[in-house]
């Protein structure tokens, strides 16, 4: 079901992600091939670690068309963000991908290292991964996200001199005493990038299990806006 009583009817490309809205993504979803869709989802780096300096990182939750657990359902499930689980770090360094021409950027923690003299013993060099999407691609899905900021469900993350470019995101947490998922955990997200026409910085920010409202757009947008005008 769409978030919005009676549906959106009829959207372009944008028009869906501006609304953020379930329908249009299953339709994308279903015009894609299953084994196109999980590529994508590899080639973004989803179900493997980052190699970030951090002890523990998760890898996800990533299934294969071959997974005892793939169905009929998990194509347009997963085109809507559910059946799958993805870590902050790699939703970041998938963004990467549209603030870079289509090429990702790994991630480090690690700025400079200085000995004890003050003299820097090593420097952080940019790393750039394999191509993923085309410049015109990557240009194209920011255009999408400075729409979902000003007009779509993002607005409440607007800055007021600085363009700035959203996506958010509202899924069903899974029930793990009753299986499936809940009717009431939800995780709400949001992710910016600013500014729009020369990124600089990438903010992702999510609230679990909210009590009363529930809608990213809502809850979690305005949290963008502000760490991203203190930012």
């Amino acid at each position: 079901h769409c978030w919005k009583h009676g549906g959106h009817g009829t959207q372009t490309f944008l028009q869906v992600t501006e609304n953020s809205c379930n329908p249009g993504f299953v339709v994308m979803g279903q015009k894609v091939g299953k084994e196109k869709l999980m590529e994508y989802i590899a080639n973004f780096g989803f179900g493997k670690k980052t190699g970030i300096e951090l002890p523990g990182e998760t890898k996800g939750s990533v299934k294969t068309t071959s997974d005892k657990l793939w169905s009929g359902r998990s194509k347009p499930t997963i085109s809507i963000g559910q059946e799958i689980s993805v870590s902050a770090i790699q939703m970041v360094q998938a963004l990467t991908s549209f603030t870079n021409d289509g090429t990702p950027v790994k991630l480090s923690l690690i700025s400079h290292i200085d000995d004890k003299s003050g003299n820097t013993t090593y420097k952080h060099q940019i790393q750039y991964l394999d191509p993923i999407i085309s410049p015109s691609t990557a240009k194209y899905m920011l255009s999408c996200m400075e729409t979902t900021a000003k007009k779509g469900t993002g607005t409440r993350a607007l800055l007021g001199d600085v363009s700035i470019g959203v996506k958010t995101g509202t899924a069903q947490m899974l029930d793990p005493e009753k299986g499936g998922y809940s009717t009431e955990d939800f995780i709400s997200n949001c992710v910016a990038v600013f500014p729009i026409d020369n990124p600089q910085i990438i903010l992702y920010i999510v609230i679990t299990k909210a009590k009363g409202e529930t809608y990213a757009g809502r809850i979690v947008a305005p949290v963008i806006g502000e760490a991203a005008d203190v930012t």
